[in-house]
């Protein structure tokens, strides 16, 4: 599951943004990534977080997802490429 914010502050002309990713891994574990930082400038921070369960890692994705929604983070489409 992976969805991506963006806020755009008008008054500061600042842009972000913030991918959150849900996703098991090869040991059978859950991985919630949150990937930000500022569009089209350096800098910007990732952090991975692992769980055992997937009802665990939900749980924490959604928070991540409702904080966003709460700063003012607008949901972005996001459309993955084919290898």
């Amino acid at each position: 599951m992976h969805i991506r914010f963006e806020k755009y502050d008008h008054t500061e002309g600042k842009h972000r943004y913030c991918l959150l990713s849900l996703t098991p891994t090869l040991f059978g574990d859950w991985c919630v990534e949150r990937v930000s930082g500022p569009l089209n400038a350096p800098g910007g921070a990732q952090k991975r977080t692992y769980f055992a369960g997937h009802a665990e890692a939900l749980a924490i994705f959604e928070g991540f997802r409702d904080r966003q929604l709460k700063r003012g983070y607008a949901p972005i489409p996001v459309q993955l490429g084919l290898l």
